[in-house]
């Protein structure tokens, strides 16, 4: 009988790496994130005297444009097609791709055919097209992870990697404080850095309860939670502070809660934006006074304020917006707005994801971006993950007060894109999940049998 021949299995990935090897690469997304906050490559893409925003020439603050240096703009392409020249080469992996990417790759459509009605296509079409490349390269680090504890090991070696970087901002306080004396990190502002810190603490919260299994883990995850709180305090940031002690007891409790408490977010702001205007405008009153005559304009520190103008702003193109990142950044500073010490200079968000998502996408595509959250939400109910449940809910929150949704690459942005879609990937691989959680759950506190 003649012996069978036998081939070589190959491991090498496009580029003769092992596969291992490879695939460890590009899970290295939040290394990749940190080395493009390290270099400044995220800052908003906004140019000076553009739009609301310009220098305040007495205080010498200059908004740099995050696509000044090539190599800062190729990190993310790159990126990109590393993770899609891994994926193609299996059907299967290909395929799970595709069905992770889809939601999100239907959003990311939308925005770029924002073109046709932009005043300012080019910016929306760059703008867009950097959405596109984050939602792809996220879903190709989900989709290669094939492991949510791989997947939670990467966002705690992250925590821990910025956790010492930004501590060490306290060696030279005189950089890395404000002149109100809260702490910043490498960040410009308090509330910047404390919408990254509230986050990574959440995710810190979440491995010491759910996730770590050996007792090296645990304290890992216990030392990350006492520095990201004690950052979090300095920073002063009462917003990411309030979100997180909202967030957190819920999370520990029962991260079903986390759902109910996204929910309830979202139907808060379709009933300002959608429900009670209509209402409003069935009677034959302003929804602009309405909102004026409960909230005065000093309310929420100074938010509403910014509101108002918004609003106000909104009703030349209510309907579908300026188009995806046709209002801020673009254009000149207004004459009657360029004004000496005026905050409006230095103003480049809404202080509200939802209020920015009207002016950009206009208040029919808002309504359904967020109808959809709706129904995400609760079709995933059954995908056990409390890390990512606790994240999307943490920036629904954070959207109501401060900007991030569709906001270039903001951290808070992107770790919802991840978190939607390892709860998409894990929903469709295992659509049993939270049994299974639960049966890993009970056979790590297991206690050992006896002979």
């Amino acid at each position: 009988m003649q012996a069978s021949r036998t081939y070589p299995v190959s491991r090498g990935g496009p580029l003769r790496i092992p596969r291992d090897t490879l695939s460890r690469v590009l899970l290295g997304l939040p290394l990749f994130l940190l080395l493009g906050w390290t270099t400044k490559a995220f800052t908003p893409d906004l140019n000076p005297k553009s739009s609301l925003m310009a220098r305040d020439l007495d205080m010498r603050l200059e908004i740099v444009s995050s696509g000044a240096a090539l190599w800062k703009q190729l990190l993310l392409p790159v990126f990109t097609m590393a993770c899609l020249m891994f994926i193609i080469r299996s059907r299967n992996l290909f395929r799970a791709y595709l069905n992770v990417l889809l939601p999100l790759g239907l959003f990311a459509a939308f925005l770029i055919f924002s073109y046709f009605w932009s005043d300012h296509p080019s910016d929306t079409m760059r703008r867009a097209i950097r959405q596109v490349m984050l939602f792809t390269s996220v879903a190709g680090a989900v989709v290669i992870a094939r492991s949510q504890n791989r997947f939670v090991n990467y966002l705690l070696f992250f925590s821990v990697v910025l956790l010492v970087y930004e501590a060490l901002f306290l060696l030279v306080p005189w950089i890395s404080f404000d002149v109100y004396n809260k702490f910043t990190g490498l960040h410009p502002a308090k509330n910047e850095f404390g919408g990254v810190a509230g986050a990574f603490l959440l995710i810190s919260l979440a491995t010491l309860r759910y996730y770590a299994e050996t007792a090296k883990e645990k304290k890992l995850a216990l030392y990350c939670t006492i520095g990201w709180a004690i950052l979090l305090l300095l920073s002063g940031s009462k917003t990411p502070i309030g979100f997180v002690l909202m967030l957190g007891p819920l999370m520990l409790f029962s991260q079903h809660l986390l759902r109910y408490m996204s929910i309830a977010v979202i139907s808060f702001w379709l009933m300002i934006i959608v429900f009670i205007p209509l209402a409003l405008i069935g009677v034959g009153e302003a929804p602009i006074d309405y909102y004026r005559s409960i909230l005065p304009e000093e309310a929420l520190t100074g938010r509403t304020g910014i509101w108002f103008h918004l609003l106000a702003d909104l009703k030349k193109n209510w309907m579908f917006g300026t188009a995806y990142g046709a209002y801020w950044g673009v254009g000149e500073v207004p004459e009657a707005l360029d004004i000496k010490y005026s905050y409006y200079q230095l103003l480049h968000t809404a202080h509200s994801g939802f209020v920015d998502l009207c002016m950009q996408m206009g208040v029919i595509p808002t309504t359904f971006w967020l109808l959809m959250l709706i129904v995400f939400v609760i079709v995933t109910r059954n995908a056990s993950d409390p890390m990512s449940s606790a994240l999307i809910a943490y920036a629904l929150l954070h959207n109501c007060l401060e900007t991030s949704f569709v906001h270039g690459l903001h951290f808070v942005w992107v770790i919802m894109v991840m978190a939607m879609m390892n709860i998409l990937y894990t929903q469709g691989q295992k659509p049993n999940l939270d049994a299974v959680f639960r049966n890993i759950r009970a056979q790590k506190y297991e206690p050992p049998a006896t002979g």
